[in-house]
């Protein structure tokens, strides 16, 4: 879309509201984008002091082509596990009014997506979760119009239960639900950058939606002094203001490329974050816009331009500093038509081929090679139906299909891309398969709670084999394999070891539960007569009171086990870590490890570990999951 009729979109007419969406296409961009957050919200506080209002989705400037509306989550964990949506009446809008201003954008050209998580989010998803967070995915879709979703966990969510499995299986779903009606939901996420590295916490939601994901906006603000190593130049770190430019080229370039640690990200899918104003996060605003323009123009002339800019948020934009001073879009302003102006001329004379992506299709789904491709020519326009394809996909079996698309103009100008399809079958899931100990001369059944799941399958239970024996009469220990197939021929295989307790040892008892313990996902407790096994990291929550859906779940019956509270200490509990008493530690990012209750000094204050921060996890005032500031000693 070229900015005059971007411009323009504000004065178009509005169609008459509906109670739902009435909108039969999903809008994709189809050049480079501004991502704009919107909160879901009124009057948030900022870093610096200042103020977001809370805005209308019509408010938000035009050159903002992607909108997306902060957040999904889970409100409340009595309701269930499984994130929602639901409009805050503070905003001023109804249902009516939000669905109609989403068609209204759609109108316009703009996509708007749905963010899932946001800093404060408690989605913690389990394994089986897949098709319920799916569907509630496409109810809120076809409610309210979005177009996509973007995955914006923070902090602890990364990681927590099932959800770098679950999150990517169920969007995947969604996106094959979709393609199946002609259309591309969007899949986006805004990474924490230092969970980028290779092996990084964010790399498994990348690797389990590549071909399926459009484009990636990481968070490069917040993280304090983290950045990146680049020999010959030294570390630059994010909050370096004197060397932004570098970090900007030099982050974009690795994540590009793959290179310096870090995972690849194809440039034409990666969109740079920053914050929009100073109270918009703590680290990474871009005092000078031209830092920002020469790292971009460096990449584009290497060939690799990025797809464009991502920012916290719109609502920031239009919001207040600590004085009451407008920050007046000036991070629109600044950015807007700069990104929206790089977008590379169609060559001269020759046909366009669009929609020809790598992708993934389920097994023994159905595939039309021709959904969402078109070809398009200045002189003949509309090519589509000229386009040749060769090559075949067999969606009954497992593998990797290649596919060119051949198409011609009436001068003769033929252009040719080539397109890797990848039929896949997720593996099957056994359930169940933990590690175990028994007394003496106890009954033991190895199938006992032990299930098998497929997504294509459904229930593999009576499926699995197991190999091995276990011996109950026998004190000792024993090990069992389990292994189960799928439809495609593919086979997971668990081992589990089973210890037979002679009858005199008190080993089966569980410790008794402490309010003042951190527990995480495994750990096992007694509390009033029964055994319970935590689901993700709690403290304080009293066994037998969170409900079904809550992060304690029976295990069986404790009996009349004592003992010490057990669970993992997160340094709020008396731990000393490993450095000797008044010893204060020098943090340097990417290389310092640290255990709970460590203290640290970075940039002139001093930290205390909790919650084992890696290596990347740099002490910072807005790093509270894995830092306590103290005062230096």
């Amino acid at each position: 879309m070229n900015l005059n009729k971007l411009s323009a979109i504000i004065g178009l007419g509005l169609a008459s509201f509906s109670t739902f969406s009435s909108a039969n296409e999903m809008v994709n961009p189809e050049n480079n984008v501004v991502v704009g957050y919107w909160h879901n919200w009124c009057d948030g506080g900022g870093y610096q002091g200042g103020n977001a209002p809370c805005v209308s989705l019509e408010e938000v400037n035009p050159m903002y082509n992607v909108v997306n509306v902060s957040f999904m989550k889970v409100y409340n964990t009595a309701d269930g596990r499984i994130p929602t949506f639901h409009l805050d009446p503070a905003t001023g809008l109804t249902e009516q009014t939000f669905i109609q201003q989403i068609e209204d954008l759609n109108k316009q050209g703009r996509s708007v997506l749905l963010a899932l998580g946001g800093a404060d989010a408690h989605v913690e998803l389990r394994t089986g979760d897949e098709h319920a967070f799916a569907n509630e995915i496409i109810r809120l879709t076809d409610h309210y119009g979005f177009d996509g979703l973007d995955i914006d966990l923070e902090q602890s969510a990364v990681t927590a239960a099932d959800n770098q499995t679950v999150i990517p299986a169920a969007l995947r779903i969604v996106k094959d639900h979709y393609r199946a009606q002609g259309k591309n939901f969007l899949i986006t996420m805004a990474p924490e950058f230092p969970y980028l590295t290779q092996g990084g916490k964010y790399v498994p939601y990348i690797d389990n939606l590549e071909g399926y994901y459009d484009w990636i906006n990481p968070q490069f603000y917040n993280q304090g002094g983290d950045g990146i190593w680049v020999d010959g130049v030294g570390w630059i770190a994010q909050n370096n203001d004197a060397l932004k430019q570098e970090f900007i080229y030099y982050i974009s370039d690795s994540l590009s490329n793959g290179t310096r640690g870090f995972h690849k990200i194809p440039h034409n899918k990666l969109v740079f974050g920053i914050p929009s104003s100073i109270d918009a996060a703590a680290t990474g605003y871009v005092k000078e816009p031209q830092d920002l323009y020469r790292a971009f123009e460096q990449l584009a002339s290497q060939g690799q331009p990025l797809r464009g800019v991502m920012t916290w948020s719109v609502n920031w934009d239009m919001g207040t500093n600590a004085a009451g001073q407008a920050y007046n879009e000036q991070f629109i302003k600044d950015y807007g038509s700069f990104v929206h102006g790089q977008t590379p001329p169609v060559a001269s004379g020759e046909p366009v081929l669009s929609g020809v992506n790598d992708t993934r299709v389920l097994h023994n789904s159905h595939f039309n090679p021709m959904a969402g491709v078109s070809a398009t020519d200045q002189e003949d326009g509309d090519l589509t139906n000229h386009i040749h394809v060769e090559g075949h996909v067999d969606t009954r079996a497992v593998g990797s299909y290649a596919l060119t698309y051949h198409v011609a103009d009436s001068d003769g100008n033929n252009i040719s891309e080539v397109r890797s399809v990848e039929v896949y079958s997720a593996k099957p899931v056994l359930q169940g398969v933990n590690n175990s100990k028994i007394t003496l001369d106890s009954p033991f059944d190895v199938m006992a709670g032990v299930s098998a799941y497929d997504e294509e399958d459904g229930n593999l239970t009576d499926s699995i084999e197991v190999t091995g024996y276990v011996d109950s009469g026998v004190a000792g220990e024993y090990q069992l394999t389990y292994r189960v197939t799928d439809s495609a021929h593919q086979t997971t295989t668990a081992k589990r070891d089973i210890t037979v307790l002679a009858g005199d040892t008190d080993e089966t008892c569980e410790s008794n539960w402490n309010a003042a313990t951190t527990y995480v996902e495994g750990d096992r407790v007694s509390h009033d007569g029964q055994t319970w096994r935590a689901g993700w990291w709690t403290r304080g929550e009293e066994p037998g009171t969170t409900g079904e859906y809550g992060v304690w779940r029976t295990a069986s019956d404790a009996g009349d086990c004592g003992g010490s509270s057990g669970g993992v200490d997160n340094g709020d509990s008396g731990d000393n870590g490993s450095s000797e008493p008044g010893e204060v530690i020098e943090w340097i990012p990417g290389q310092t490890q640290v255990n709970n209750g460590d203290t640290v000094i970075y940039g002139g204050e001093c930290f205390v570990a909790k919650n084992n921060p890696g290596v990347w996890e740099t002490p910072s005032t807005s790093a509270t999951w894995f830092w306590d500031q103290v005062p230096c000693p």
